[in-house]
């Protein structure tokens, strides 16, 4: 009998019926667990000053703007600032945070990741290598997460945005093979999220809530649903089928660390704005993927 050329990847199995098990029981938390008292918090405490963070290549300025009772104002992504004054106000949250401890522990340890290892590492890579070759793995992974933002799209029956998103992938893939976004300032029938969906969204369009928010190492903030939604996305990225396995979790993670250009600089600004860096990632992360969920 031969051996098989390509061995499955190793615990294949074991992480799908994982998966399966946190998709169950995180769907019955997010729908259980709301945050205690913002509602009312939200409805009867004047509104403490908004944080603005800006700066970032991939937002425009003022995209991100945390309102501490727990609500973004927006017209798109665009938001409106308040005076910044007055911080004597308790802040609202938005979502419900029992593990603040944990939490801030993994903040702290992703921070100083992000800004003594991740911060240095990028801008070396950013000095050894043109910008042409770095936009081009950029375009070239984005054009590659197709099939995640083509599904999400199906699954909240956006038929007309899966439709535009399947017309970029062919445009880029036949003229690039995706390295170059030929097809981002091509018109389309209707306005499509620069962000693409994910599965976190699509469980927040069928009425899933947040449940309660959560950091994990390295990947940052997150929530329960958004937690569920990243096992879901794993499904869809074709890397996740690459073999052998080392060969898939090296190509994303190189893929990933290429793209910290469109993090660090918005992660500066609002460590150097927020009075405390912690409720700031938690509220303008909540805020941002509300209005993902609402765009």
């Amino acid at each position: 009998m031969q051996a098989n050329p390509l061995p499955p990847r190793p615990c294949r199995a074991a992480s799908r019926l994982i998966g399966c098990a946190l998709l169950c029981s995180a769907l019955f938390l997010a729908s259980a667990v709301r945050p205690a008292g913002a509602s009312a918090a939200a409805a009867e405490a004047p509104l403490a000053p908004s944080a603005v963070y800006t700066n970032a290549p991939r937002l425009a300025p003022g995209a991100v703007t945390v309102h501490t009772s727990g609500y973004m104002s927006q017209s798109g992504y665009m938001a409106q600032s308040d005076d910044l004054d007055d911080y004597d106000v308790t802040p609202a949250a938005s979502i419900s945070d029992p593990l603040e401890p944990w939490n801030r522990f993994w903040f702290h340890f992703n921070d100083i990741f992000y800004m003594y290892v991740a911060k240095p590492a990028y801008n070396a890579w950013v000095y050894v290598t043109p910008h042409q070759l770095r936009s081009g793995l950029s375009n070239f992974f984005a054009n590659l997460l197709f099939p995640m933002r083509f599904v999400n799209n199906i699954l909240q029956f956006r038929f007309l945005e899966a439709g535009v998103e399947f017309g970029r992938f062919i445009i880029n893939t036949t003229s690039s093979l995706g390295f170059a976004n030929v097809a981002k300032d091509k018109k389309t029938i209707v306005p499509v999220d620069p962000y693409g969906e994910d599965f976190g969204q699509t469980l927040g369009r069928w009425g899933v809530g947040h449940g309660f928010y959560v950091v994990w190492p390295f990947i940052g903030p997150s929530s329960v649903r958004d937690t569920v939604g990243r096992v879901g996305d794993c499904f869809t990225d074709p890397i996740f089928y690459v073999h052998p396995w080392e060969l898939a979790t090296s190509s994303e993670l190189a893929l990933r660390f290429n793209d910290l250009g469109a993090v660090l600089p918005l992660y500066d600004d609002l460590n150097s704005a927020a009075v405390d860096p912690y409720i700031a990632m938690r509220e303008a992360y909540i805020n941002f993927r509300n209005a993902q969920v609402k765009h």
